[in-house]
């Protein structure tokens, strides 16, 4: 069965090697202030963050962001069938059915989605 929001791609985004911040928290904040959003969901183990960002005040304007903690790279989940309008339970089918938790766990996993993207 296809998931329902179409093939999911990864890409590179920012390369977060020269912001060295003291805490994920501060990565966090300071990946939030560049877009001027909030985090509606944060996901967090020791390899990486999983985030869906959103503008304040819209509830169908989020993406959905992976920081990989050992690379410092930022990079965007992109579905087929939404791209960047995804509201708070649009996440947490995609969470389930994509099962987002891998890439959180095992971050080097987008090396493989962005090479299935560029193909």
């Amino acid at each position: 069965m296809q998931p329902s929001l179409g093939k999911m791609s990864a890409y590179k985004i920012l390369d977060w090697q020269d912001r060295a911040a003291s805490s994920v928290e501060q990565t966090v904040a300071a990946f939030l202030e560049i877009g001027e959003a909030i985090a509606t969901r944060w996901v967090q183990t020791a390899k990486g963050v999983l985030l869906l960002q959103m503008v304040p005040d819209d509830n169908a304007s989020g993406a959905i962001y992976v920081f990989d903690r050992q690379r410092d790279q930022w990079y965007m989940l992109s579905f087929e069938d939404c791209e960047d309008r995804f509201t708070s339970e649009k996440f947490d089918r995609a969470f389930s059915e994509y099962d987002l938790f891998r890439l959180v766990e095992q971050p080097r996993l987008l090396v493989s989605e962005l090479q299935a993207a560029n193909a």
